[in-house]
Order: C-alpha cells, then structure tokens, then sequence
C-alpha cells in the first residue's frame, strides 16, 4: 500500500516526464526554476551580505545608526517566517501601485524574498567568521602599517571566508529547498506545484516522492561537499596548533 501510494513507478514515470494527454507538466522541466531561482540568488545573497555583517561589526560611533537599522533587519529577518514574507511581497506589493515595486515578475519578487530573508542569515555567518580571526593577525597587520581597508582586504575577510565556507553551503543548501515556497505565492508551476497538480490528477502521491528526489540530487551533494570542506578545515587547524 505504501509503495503503491508513494513509490509507484508508473506515476513516478508520469511525474518526472509529464503527460501531455493530461496537461501534466515535466516535473524536471518545473525543477529547472527552482534551481534557476537559487543560482541566482545565491550571489546576490552573498554580495548583500557582506556589507551588512562589516557594519555590524564595526566599533565607530558614527555608524551607531546603521548598526541599529542592520540589527532591526536581520532581526526581523531571521525572525518572520519566509512563507510570510512571500505572501506580503506576492499579494501586498501589486496593490501598492508603486511605480517599478508594482509592476516586476514573479521571479523578480521570489530574488527579493529570498535575497532579503537569506542575506540576514548569511549576514550572521560572514559576522561569525570574521570574529573568529584572530586578533593577532589584526595586530601584526597594524604593525606593518596597514589601513583598516586594507586589513580588511588583505587579511580579515579572506581568513573568514575560509573559514565560513562550509556553512555557507549548507546555507545554499538551505535556499535550494525553501525556493519550492515560492510558488506558494506567485502561482507559477515550479517543483512543488508541479507535484501538487500531479497528485490532484491521479489522487497518488508518488509526484511528492520524485519532488524529493530531484531536490536530494542537488542538496546530498552540496552537504558531502561542506562536510568534507569542515573536516579539511578541522585537519588544518589542529595541525596549526600542534606544530
């Protein structure tokens, strides 16, 4: 009953290649949005992200204002759930009749609600590699003469990033799956609604089983890759340590 209801080849067949007869969309036709959507908004995330974490951590009194709007959005950010945000982008937004907010496309506002939801998260990432530096080498570099922009440059940001990139994959991992919500509100036939109008067709749920699978094509592989990239990271520090 299981494998009839979740696992059925013939509707696993149907899901991943579609069924014209019944106006079924390929599945793997559908997928290529999701995957679009996320390689898109991954290095915008990346690149948001990064100004946000340095003035976060910046100590000068005169950016106390921006501190405090950066902290009050990541807050908001990390805090409201990206189901949310995607209904009051998708729903709010055309209403608003604001020129250019208005009036964009359904992948514009799903870039905008990943971007701005993930940049948060990614944001404390980047702030947490940057703090783990040590800071010795900002004295060293300080020694030498170097400018804050430089010891930025030079030395802060490529150690962090060093050091954060493993759960920056997993970070991307995470945006890979949370795109399936954005069909929730723009109404377009990516993985998830593919999958739903699949099992509304044949009353089978084996559409949800392939869903998941071509998801777990691309996030398996990126989570071996990150855990492969924390332990090399782990070796190379305890061998810095014991020498």
């Amino acid at each position: 009953m299981f494998a009839h209801t979740f696992l059925n080849p013939h509707y696993m067949k149907i899901a991943l290649l579609g069924d014209p007869s019944h106006n079924i969309t390929p599945m793997w036709q559908a997928f290529l949005k999701n995957v679009l959507l996320c390689v898109v908004a991954e290095p915008l995330v990346l690149l948001v992200a990064l100004p946000i974490a340095l003035l976060r951590n910046a100590k000068s009194p005169i950016l106390a204002g921006p501190r405090f709007v950066l902290t009050a959005y990541v807050d908001f950010a990390r805090g409201v759930p990206l189901i949310l945000i995607v209904l009051s982008v998708y729903f709010g937004f055309p209403i608003l009749d604001i020129p250019f907010v208005s009036s964009r496309t359904w992948f514009q506002y799903g870039l905008f609600c990943l971007v701005f939801c993930y940049a948060a998260y990614v944001s404390e990432v980047y702030r947490a590699g940057v703090q783990s530096v040590p800071f010795s080498q900002t004295l060293a570099g300080r020694a030498i003469g170097l400018s804050e922009f430089q010891l930025l440059r030079h030395v802060t940001i490529p150690q962090a990033l060093r050091i954060v990139v493993a759960p920056l994959i997993n970070d991307f991992v995470s945006l890979q799956k949370d795109t399936a919500i954005i069909g929730i509100g723009a109404g377009v036939i990516e993985l998830l609604k593919a999958a739903q109008i699949n099992q509304g067709v044949f009353f089978n749920d084996s559409s949800y089983a392939v869903a998941g699978l071509l998801f777990l094509s691309i996030c398996v592989p990126l989570t071996r890759v990150a855990d492969r990239l924390q332990a090399k990271d782990m070796r190379a520090r305890l061998a810095g340590s014991q020498s």
